[in-house]
């Protein structure tokens, strides 16, 4: 399994709008992708969005990180957000209830 942690910075004013556009236009997209295996969007408060993909190898990570920058520019290109930090790589321990 690998992940993607994406950390945004986003108008503390937009922040409930852009979770309900990701709830609603951009994790349903995810879910039709090949190997998609979940994803979380967290608010941190202080004007700070996480989220974290989860897939069932790198290429399919990757996918969603294409689909997550287009999302951005095309669909929240009235926001004021800015990716200010990104990784991926292999899950190591993974822990479920």
């Amino acid at each position: 399994m690998h992940a993607s942690v994406r950390k945004y910075q986003v108008d503390p004013d937009r922040i409930d709008d852009v979770a309900r556009r990701v709830d609603e236009s951009f994790a349903a997209r995810l879910e039709d992708t090949p190997g998609f295996a979940g994803y979380h969007l967290i608010d941190c408060g202080n004007r700070i969005l996480i989220t974290v993909t989860l897939g069932d190898d790198r290429d399919a990570v990757e996918r969603t990180v294409e689909l997550a920058a287009e999302f951005v520019r095309d669909e929240l290109s009235d926001v004021e957000i800015e990716r200010i930090e990104a990784a991926t790589g292999e899950v190591a321990v993974s822990r479920g209830a």
